[in-house]
């Protein structure tokens, strides 16, 4: 909770990526809270109050995907949300002509982005959708230790430089939109 609190508001990327390895981690201890505060949470050095939100976090979390009905896979519908978000920041500042350096980003990760969408097994995936899948895909090789060849690098390299940038327009439109409110 603390983590994902601190990503959500500094990098939102990094949110979505953390919030997919919770999903996973809450699977891969059969949705038991208890398993979760005990290998996961529990060591956390934190107040009495902070703990008991942290426990309170993980629980809705299970909650939530349990009535989603993503015990096997699948993302939270709030984390979709947010991914479609980005996905519309990204479509717009591809139609945004002052954008050019995004638009170089995209252009340099535009064929890994076609030939992974190729590869997944997914109805119709948002560019950024499989970006976000290679992007965690990654991560876990990398926890499995498993070999990773140099074009895999270098794809993923496109990925993470333009979810990069459009995580920080995406913060600065929040920013933008918050100070517009007061």
């Amino acid at each position: 909770m603390i983590i994902a609190n601190k990503k959500k508001k500094e990098n939102i990327a990094e949110y979505i990526l953390y919030m997919y390895q919770i999903e996973d981690l809450i699977r891969a201890f059969n949705f038991d809270l208890d398993k979760l505060e005990q290998n996961v949470f529990g060591s956390f050095t934190q107040d009495k109050q902070k703990k008991k939100e942290i426990r309170e976090w993980y629980g809705n979390l299970i909650q939530m995907m349990d009535l989603e009905q993503i015990k096997e896979k699948g993302h939270l519908q709030i984390v979709k949300n947010i991914v479609k978000d980005l996905d519309d920041l990204h479509k717009s500042l591809l139609n945004n002509p002052a954008e050019i350096d995004y638009q170089t980003k995209y252009h340099k990760a535009v064929p890994n982005i076609a030939e992974l969408a190729a590869k997944m097994q997914v109805q119709n995936p948002s560019e950024t959708e499989v970006m976000f899948h290679g992007l965690y895909t990654l991560i876990l090789l990398r926890l499995r230790k498993q070999e990773i060849t140099q074009e895999t690098m270098a794809a993923m390299e496109t990925f993470s430089s333009l979810l990069a940038l459009l995580s920080q327009k995406y913060h600065e439109r929040e920013k933008k939109e918050r100070t517009e409110w007061m």
